[in-house]
């Protein structure tokens, strides 16, 4: 059973198709990533290291950037990423 949905070959996260338990390890499409965090089924998971100010590539296109340091295997989500969306909206 698949435990990630990986959109495109450049994408630097992966969408979990179940709950993952932190400390589990996922062998998937040539990956072999451990889990750090508790991740919701739905939410983004890094499977490469994404910098602080690093764009977070989705769907092969960048959706926002890391307000941290983001290692492979680490839950990405609202607290670590700022959309580029709302980056443009706060600028106004």
């Amino acid at each position: 059973m698949r435990s990630l949905l990986i959109l495109n070959t450049i994408d630097n996260i992966a969408v979990a198709l179940a709950d993952l338990e932190s400390g589990s390890i996922i062998e998937q499409d040539g990956l072999q990533i451990e889990v750090l965090n508790q991740i919701p089924r739905g939410h983004k998971i890094a499977t490469k290291p994404i910098s602080k100010n690093e764009g977070v590539i989705k769907y092969g296109e960048r959706m926002g950037h890391a307000t941290s340091d983001i290692k492979v295997g680490e839950h990405v989500h609202t607290h670590n990423v700022l959309g580029d969306r709302l980056s443009a909206e706060q600028v106004k």
